[in-house]
């Protein structure tokens, strides 16, 4: 218990305040290191699809609530979130504002998103494709999500 960060340094997402997140990274200075892992579809920390939106309008998305995809809707189901509906999600502005991004991926059905991930066009189509444009990203694979096909 004597190594759990204090309480009053835990901050979340509030529906009721999305803006708050933004204004206590803005009174800290930044964020040093985003840890978080990429979705089915692409999606950083429930930040999917939007394709009406060109990369830099959605890189410029803030934190707020939205409906999550049906695939992330499955995915959650036979996964951690058993089956949540909706989201409140931290902005892609946000993340993307982080000196340093680590992306975690480990399972089989990740092969596929590391590599658009990290090869494939960027755009408001597939999320994690903006992680390209930044200075200090990482994507770290185990060795079940680096597994070729046979």
């Amino acid at each position: 218990p004597e190594l759990v960060m204090p309480e009053n340094q835990r901050i979340f997402p509030d529906p009721h305040d999305p803006d708050h997140i933004a204004k206590v990274i803005d009174e800290l200075g930044g964020v040093d290191i985003a840890f978080g892992g990429i979705g089915i579809n692409g999606h950083l920390a429930f930040n999917e699809s939007q394709d009406e939106l060109t990369p830099e309008e959605f890189a410029a998305l803030h934190t707020r609530v939205l409906a999550i995809s049906r695939e992330t809707r499955t995915a959650n189901a036979i996964g951690d979130l058993n089956g949540a509906i909706d989201a409140m999600t931290i902005g892609m502005a946000e993340i993307l504002g982080a000196k340093k991004i680590r992306l975690g991926v480990f399972r089989d059905w990740h092969r596929s998103v590391v590599r658009q991930a990290a090869y494939g066009e960027v755009s408001a189509h597939f999320p994690a494709t903006l992680i390209q444009r930044h200075p200090d990203a990482m994507i770290i694979v185990n060795a079940n999500a680096a597994k070729q096909p046979f």
